[in-house]
């Protein structure tokens, strides 16, 4: 007769490595699935951050979405920080937005400081690489606000500069007219005296216009300081000849 318990023990070995193989399978599909899912999710998703009155923000939804949790989690979680009054009030902002319904709901907009500190509840090796994408998104969104903002700041001197230049030259024209009249000037026409800022072009495309303004300017007076040096030569030959 077979040895029963043998056959037992054998059956029970056969289903265990079978069990332990069907757990093997579905933890490396797991890993794959997150993996490949992970390589979507970061190359599909480009706007994370947006920009709001200058700063760099992203929403409790798009987090939600980015990290696949109910928004009403994502809002739970928020208004569960430990986090100080103060350091709420200046880094997240409770706004509304309308849904797929029309309806008005709680949503809210938030800092990198205040992403921080909500991702910090965020475990899991999976969580923790989108996290690392979100901080690159705010990196980025914060370049080129500061880009803008040096680009703001420049064309404010430009601009400056371009009106003090603009009230100097027409006080020159104005006195040298005055003593010298109408002629002085050169081939300046009468009301283009002046080099004008246009904000619906690029900073580069402002400065090369107004350069090349200035540089006909400078040729026109060179010009006529030539003239003006031949004249003199001329009348001085005409006296000495006397």
């Amino acid at each position: 007769m077979p040895d029963i318990r043998c056959s037992a023990m054998i059956t029970t070995g056969f289903s265990c490595a079978k069990q332990e193989r069907h757990d093997s399978i579905n933890t490396l599909n797991k890993i794959i699935m997150e993996t490949r899912s992970l390589e979507l999710w970061s190359t599909d998703r480009i706007d994370l951050v947006e920009a709001k009155n200058g700063q760099a923000v992203t929403s409790s939804l798009v987090v939600a979405d980015y990290f696949r949790k109910a928004h009403k989690d994502v809002l739970r979680s928020i208004k569960m920080l430990d986090c100080s009054i103060l350091f709420n009030q200046r880094n997240f902002a409770p706004v509304e937005y309308r849904d797929k319904k029309g309806e008005n709901r709680p949503m809210y907009y938030m800092t990198r400081d205040g992403f921080t500190f909500l991702a910090m509840g965020f475990t899991g090796k999976v969580a923790s690489q989108f996290k690392e994408a979100y901080i690159n998104a705010f990196n980025e969104m914060e370049e080129k606000l500061r880009s803008e903002r040096c680009t703001k700041y420049a064309e404010r001197i430009v601009r400056k500069q371009i009106k003090e230049f603009n009230q100097s030259l027409q006080q020159t024209l104005a006195s040298g007219r005055k003593k010298h009249g109408n002629t002085y000037g050169g081939l300046i026409p009468y009301g283009k005296e002046e080099v004008a800022y246009n904000p619906k072009e690029s900073m580069e495309s402002n400065l090369k216009r107004i350069f090349g303004q200035v540089h006909e300017m400078c040729k026109d007076g060179f010009l006529m300081s030539a003239l003006a040096v031949e004249t003199n030569k001329m009348l001085q030959e005409l006296i000495n000849k006397k």
